[in-house]
């Protein structure tokens, strides 16, 4: 079956229309190729295929950096150049605001663009299967197979470093060590003075494997003298990992702009400290504080919007549900001397009425995870009648959803930046700034 691509869509592929008028979605492709594809999935109004081969290619076609590609589900676009890339991001984030939430006038900027499109990445997630042979790597697109990498493009040296050791460790192998290891997180600081290149490595695996982490430390670390800890966890990867044990330290510190942070093994941090660095600039720009305002930070994670925010504002209360998270967070503001801010242990739904008491509130800033911001929440944020709300999102689909229980609440969205953390991938980040209608 043959098809012309005519745009690319969230999550990745590219969008044609068969000859009955069913629109189709191909992963790999590019807007212009003409080609040949063979159906996978049919449903009534759409259909799901293969890419065969590429008939007659794009102009914006561009030839993969990495082997691996189209069989790790890591990336998507490397199919494309980086400029077209970036085109339909934004283009795609328009698409969104005017389907999901039904907004048509939001001025959307230009996508920023923080570090190159390479190694860029300094934190990764590598899922890992031991079978007859050690696999570490990503799963495959839509399925749970771990293709085995050995090395990755969008990794920091640094990381692809941590990860030839662990994939050629010998007497004994990595298996032998954590015969039921599932995931391996690896993050390096990648900021300016102390605490450049300091290394963590967090394995989920047996709470009865503790012993093996102190010989898998000192392996590391005679080849990569700057790693700080090896962590034990147990838990669901994808929930609130559980601390069994560590050798060495349990935190890597990054450093933002002016400001110093310690980041715990399971707290959330952005993918690097250059991006923490842009998205914290385009806050501090869309909070627009002159020192007299109370602002509340949702989702304040380790406390990369706090901390500023607390040098420029009268005070700060930070929101923050995970435990090691938060308490990174008391610690940053305490090594900042941050004056004028707390922290608050707790889920946003939790504790925003009581805060609402408090009031009133000048600006709400807002990170949520990928599933955004619940209604709940926005009720209440628009229930306080906050003047300002500068939100920053990871992914376009619920920030529009978000913005279009906002804008109809009494707001005006009044900028909108996207923010290319996640270049290769369909991933965007973007921060708005929502001002109330007087």
């Amino acid at each position: 079956m043959r098809v012309t691509i005519e745009r690319l869509v969230f999550q990745g592929s590219g969008l044609g229309r068969l000859s009955d008028g069913r629109i189709v979605f191909v992963p790999y492709t590019a807007p212009g190729d003409d080609a040949e594809i063979e159906v996978t999935e049919t449903r009534d109004d759409y259909v799901r295929a293969q890419l065969v081969r590429v008939l007659s290619p794009a102009p914006i076609r561009a030839t993969p950096a990495c082997r691996y590609f189209g069989t790790c589900g890591g990336c998507h676009w490397q199919h494309l150049t980086y400029a077209s890339q970036l085109e339909w991001k934004r283009d795609m984030l328009c698409e969104l605001l005017a389907r999901v939430g039904k907004l048509t006038d939001v001025p959307v900027s230009a996508p920023i663009a923080p570090a190159g499109p390479w190694e860029y990445r300094a934190r990764a997630q590598l899922k890992v299967f031991a079978g007859s042979r050690l696999h570490i790597g990503f799963h495959q697109r839509e399925t749970h197979r771990v293709v085995d990498i050995d090395r990755c493009p969008l990794l920091d040296a640094r990381l692809n470093r941590v990860l030839g050791i662990l994939r050629n460790m010998r007497d004994p192998a990595l298996p032998k060590l954590f015969p039921r290891l599932r995931e391996i997180w690896v993050a390096v600081g990648t900021g300016v003075g102390t605490g450049a290149g300091e290394v963590i490595v967090s394995l989920f695996a047996r709470a009865q494997d503790r012993a093996a982490i102190r010989l898998l430390f000192h392996r590391i670390q005679a080849e990569v003298p700057t790693l700080q800890g090896v962590v034990l966890l147990d838990g669901d990867p994808r929930q609130h990992p559980r601390f069994v044990d560590r050798h060495g330290h349990g935190a890597i510190m990054e450093q933002v702009g002016a400001y110093r942070f310690r980041v715990d093994s399971t707290a959330f941090f952005q993918v690097s400290g250059l991006a923490a660095e842009t998205l914290t600039r385009l806050v501090m720009e869309g909070a627009a504080l002159t020192g007299s305002e109370r602002v509340l930070d949702l989702y304040g994670g380790v406390g990369t919007f706090t901390v500023p925010l607390a040098f420029h504002a009268k005070e700060v209360v930070g929101v923050e549900a995970n435990a090691a998270a938060a308490a990174d967070a008391v610690h940053n503001l305490r090594s900042n001397g941050c004056a004028g801010a707390r922290i608050v242990h707790a889920q946003a739904e939790q504790v925003l009425p009581a805060l609402a008491q408090e009031g009133p509130w000048d600006l709400v800033v807002l990170d949520p995870p990928r599933q955004g911001a619940s209604r709940r929440v926005l009720d209440d944020i628009t229930g306080m009648a906050v003047p300002r709300i500068v939100y920053v999102s990871c992914d376009p689909s619920t920030l529009a959803r978000d913005l279009g229980v906002l804008v109809p609440a009494g707001y005006r969205c009044t900028a909108l930046a996207p923010v290319d953390l996640f270049p290769q991938t369909f991933h965007l980040e973007a921060v708005a700034v929502l001002e109330r209608a007087t």
